[in-house]
């Protein structure tokens, strides 16, 4: 069976078919756009696919068009395993395999492709799909690991290119919705001392992370191996020792490492919300959420989210500040 599809109906379907696919998700694109993650549905993080390979323009000249956002490709390989991701720097082709149908189409892997674009495609079921199953192996098979991924980061901070998901100038016909954070996994950290303003220079110097976001120094490498960017992390702020807690609700924006005499590994993020709580409650809150003292870093069961959630939506909260510096 071949479909033609056009503008809203290519979404729809890339959102039905990754929902449903059941072993095999091949997806190649010479463009990476900023949470291009989204036009697929949210399902294929929890599915235990056998067989998921993506195939981006990883390359200088990419980065520097601003065509391949490096930190969207850090996100499909934190979460689909960087053994799933490759580069290759001679193709042009928009393809997207689910098990037993493929898509071939004009829409690049770019949220605007899909919200605003005028973009066709082909759907393809069963036994039309062995040779496009048969070009896609060629292509992952002269594809690299993507490597120098820190470089390419700190190259598009440099260069401060737009975001390519940003097409507010032209209306768009179709809605990609956001992915929610039911997958995303939850961190705990305390923040017991105030990190000084030439250990943090350095790290955004050698990052090249944006003056306004903020940074945690030293998770220790455990933490750091699996951190993923969107990420949410609870900091409770124990620099006072009286007073009211500070509690801050934030989103982790990319991590690091750069040698200082305060560690190694870093992590930057954004404050989204921030918490008051009386310092007893505070610590009733951890003791209900099995949650030492003392603890510095720890990843968040579903026990520790209900409580810490539970506790929190209760209290007052305040407009975070537009840069904060742990």
């Amino acid at each position: 069976m071949v479909k033609f599809l056009s503008c809203n109906e290519l979404y729809n379907t890339i959102q039905q078919k990754s929902q449903d696919t059941k072993s095999i998700l091949w997806v190649c694109s010479p463009n990476l756009g900023t949470d291009a993650h989204q036009v697929f549905s949210q399902e294929i993080l929890k599915s235990s696919l056998a067989d998921i390979r993506f195939v981006f323009k990883v390359t200088d000249s990419a980065i520097k068009s601003g065509d391949v956002n490096p930190y969207e490709t850090q996100y499909f390989m934190e979460h689909f395993s960087s053994d799933n991701v490759k580069s290759h720097e001679n193709f042009n082709s928009n393809i997207y395999i689910f098990d037993n149908s493929a898509l071939i189409t004009s829409a690049t892997l770019t949220k605007p492709s899909f919200e605003s674009s005028l973009e066709t495609g082909v759907l393809l079921e069963s036994s039309e799909l062995d040779e496009i199953k048969s070009f896609f192996s060629s292509l992952w098979d002269n594809a690299r690991a993507v490597r120098e991924l820190q470089k390419f980061k700190k190259m598009w901070n440099i260069e401060k290119k737009p975001n390519i998901s940003d097409s507010k100038k032209i209306k768009p016909h179709t809605k990609i919705l956001d992915w929610t954070d039911d997958y995303v996994s939850k961190w705990y950290f305390t923040i017991p001392d105030v990190l000084s303003k030439n250990v943090e220079r350095r790290i955004k110097k050698e990052t090249s992370w944006a003056s306004d976001l903020s940074v945690v120094a030293d998770i220790g490498p455990s933490c750091f191996k699996s951190i993923k960017l969107g990420d949410l992390a609870l900091l409770a702020n124990l620099r006072k020792t009286r007073g009211k807690v500070q509690v801050d609700l934030v989103r982790i924006f990319d991590k690091g490492i750069v040698e200082t005499d305060d560690g190694d590994h870093h992590f930057a993020y954004r404050t989204e919300k921030t918490y008051l709580l009386e310092r007893k409650r505070f610590y009733e809150m951890l003791v209900n959420a099995t949650i030492g003292p003392k603890t510095w870093g720890a990843q968040l069961n579903e026990h520790q989210i209900k409580w810490m959630n539970e506790t929190l939506s209760a209290r007052k909260t305040k407009k975070p500040p537009k840069s904060k510096k742990k």
